[in-house]
């Protein structure tokens, strides 16, 4: 999201999905882990994040709608809800779904 410029057209509203994703890796990531430091080293590198980083948010961000431009299909609206993997403490299970009848479930529906 932060170093290939690309994935800045994925995301319509990309500054609002940028400081959520930036508040969640604080809020969840092991702050004495070597690897989270590896990888906000590596982020850093991008001004964004940088800026994003130093505000110090932490929210965790689970579930919510998450908008995304797709190159064949146009926008989709899709509804996020991450599930905990049972056993497992720090996997979830991502699923991203549209809501029936939509404009997005009739989108996806043409990509299947």
């Amino acid at each position: 999201m932060f170093l290939d410029p690309a994935t800045r057209g994925l995301f319509p509203d990309w500054p609002r999905i940028a400081a959520q994703t930036t508040a969640a890796l604080r809020a969840e990531a092991d702050p004495h882990d070597p690897r989270t430091a590896r990888l906000v080293a590596e982020l850093e590198a991008n001004d964004d994040f940088r800026t994003l980083w130093a505000r110090h948010d932490a929210r965790p961000s689970r579930d919510g709608l998450k908008r995304f431009a797709h190159p064949v299909v146009g926008e989709l609206a899709l509804r996020r809800q991450a599930l905990t993997v049972g056993g497992a403490e720090q996997q979830v299970i991502t699923v991203y779904q549209a809501a029936p009848g939509s404009p997005s479930a009739d989108a996806l529906a043409r990509l299947v």
